[in-house]
């Protein structure tokens, strides 16, 4: 069965495409969407959550079709999305964001969340004392509290420090080996294809690539014209 299938999904804003006949099944665990600003990819993830409605296209979880439900909808179902602008309650303790989160769909046990996440230092600390790095796990913390199969993460390498995204690497490792699914949108290629198995590629709202990260890698067309012909993005 695939967790999450998208079929020829597009999406047009007055006379311009964001998304064109998109396609693709989800059966890893770890899907890194990449591509070039401009691409779609947040667009496709804000689809896949319910923010935006296709223009044409269907969305499946499970089987279940999901196209037309509302974004609170597909969190009760399991599906949770990050963005990539942190969007803590600022009056709110680290604990309170999480607990609050955990009420959504079926209590969370906010304790393990909090380890796991990293904040257990944290967890009586308002957001505006937190350092940037810490507010992207709260971000993720608060998602996980929805207990969520699927993790939608909208750039969270983004504006973090090379060993902030090392510790974000480690964590996403842990919420693999505890059966969540994560579907990751990053600009940061060569960090995030350290942990991903499938990989798709967007260019201008068309699919450029589908597969595992190592034909990715192989790709000789993809290698040349956006790597400069080597592996190092």
């Amino acid at each position: 069965m695939n967790i999450l299938k998208v079929i020829e999904v597009s999406k047009y804003w007055g006379g311009n495409r964001a998304l064109e006949n998109i396609t693709f099944s989800m059966n890893c665990n770890i899907l890194g969407i990449f591509g070039p600003n401009g691409a779609g990819k947040t667009t496709l993830l804000n689809i896949i959550a319910g923010i935006y409605s296709p223009t044409k296209g269907e969305i499946y979880y499970r089987e279940k079709n999901i196209t037309k439900l509302k974004p609170w909808i597909r969190v009760q179902l399991g599906i949770s999305k990050t963005f990539q602008v942190v969007r803590p309650f600022r009056t709110m303790t680290v604990e309170e964001n999480i607990l609050l989160f955990s009420k959504i769909r079926d209590n969370s046990n906010v304790d393990e969340i909090i380890k796991i996440t990293g904040l257990e230092d944290f967890r009586y600390r308002f957001p505006d004392q937190l350092p940037f790095g810490h507010l992207k796990k709260l971000e993720i913390a608060k998602v996980l509290a929805t207990n969520p199969e699927i993790l939608l993460l909208d750039e969270p390498f983004g504006g973090l420090n090379n060993e902030e995204i090392k510790d974000l690497l480690e964590l996403f490792v842990k919420l693999r080996k505890n059966g969540k699914r994560l579907v990751i949108i990053e600009h940061r290629i060569s960090s995030l294809l350290e942990i991903a198995e499938d990989v798709l590629f967007l260019d201008r709202g068309k699919k450029v690539f589908e597969g595992p990260v190592k034909k990715f890698l192989e790709n000789e067309d993809i290698k040349e014209y956006y790597f400069g012909g080597n592996n190092n993005a």
